[in-house]
């Protein structure tokens, strides 16, 4: 949630900057900064890398800095409050977004849209609440939806989650239990078979499927991004749209190009 958290302020500044909102995207972008030293405090790299290892955590926490990390990411979030606010009463802002680069409903079922961009166009499927995992399933949240499809419903699909995220946050830091974070694999053991694992990403629904060989090695892993998908129904949105939409429009899908290589 930390990471999407980031994900959606980055994201948001995108969208200033693409409309010629120079100082939001700027108040964005020190917003983004600010978290992401704050993600380096805490678990030691900017992007969270290396924390999550087979068998549990890199590192334990203490009740002192979970706390402390609840209450800075709510320090955060009154700040994107603020620049939403903001954002919502500059008309020419809104100009820009409002029944721009709409997908309907029924286009983002029939390409099978993903995260935030689906969810903008009315699908509230989000892969923590069909398909619980970790501890989702223990937290009270909500998965926002919107039914425009247009480029402001998915920015106002960004604040929301970015809402929710720090609600699950700050009823995750305080109800961590106490004990052990690392229950490395046996030694000398080589796991084989398949396994299949997914996770709402900040894009939407990822999935990884693993098999391996008898001495524990890789035969075959294949995975499915968000990006990736969304990519394949992006030009639904930018279909009888003006040219100059079309920078717009792409900074309210937030893809990844990275995401598309084999």
């Amino acid at each position: 949630e930390l990471e999407r958290f980031r994900h959606h302020v980055a994201a948001i500044e995108g969208i200033c900057s693409s409309t010629g909102l120079v100082v939001a995207s700027s108040q964005a972008g020190i917003l983004e900064e600010d978290i992401l030293r704050l993600s380096c405090k805490f678990t030691g790299h900017r992007y969270l890398f290396v924390l999550n290892i087979p068998g549990g955590l890199q590192r334990d926490f203490s009740n002192t800095e979970c706390v402390e990390l609840g209450r800075e990411i709510n320090e955060a979030f009154v700040k994107l409050q603020d620049l939403e606010k903001r954002l919502r009463f500059s008309s020419s802002f809104l100009d820009r977004l409002e029944e721009v680069g709409a997908v309907s409903l029924e286009d983002a079922v029939d390409y099978g849209l993903v995260g935030p961009v689906a969810r903008a166009s009315g699908i509230s499927g989000d892969l923590r609440t069909c398909l619980p995992y970790g501890d989702y399933d223990s937290f009270e949240f909500s998965v926002p939806v919107e039914i425009e499809g247009d480029g402001y419903a998915r920015l106002r699909i960004l604040f929301q989650e970015a809402a929710q995220s720090n609600n699950i946050i700050s009823q995750a830091v305080s109800s961590i239990p106490g004990g052990g974070v690392l229950q490395p694999p046996a030694p000398g053991a080589k796991p084989s078979g398949a396994a299949l694992g997914w996770a709402e990403a900040p894009l939407g629904a990822a999935f990884h499927w693993v098999r391996l060989k008898e001495d524990g090695r890789v035969a075959r892993y294949r995975l499915t991004t968000p990006s990736f998908t969304n990519w394949h129904g992006f030009h639904l949105s930018t279909e009888g749209f003006a040219f100059q939409d079309f920078p717009i429009i792409l900074a309210t899908f937030g893809l990844s190009n990275a995401e598309c290589d084999r």
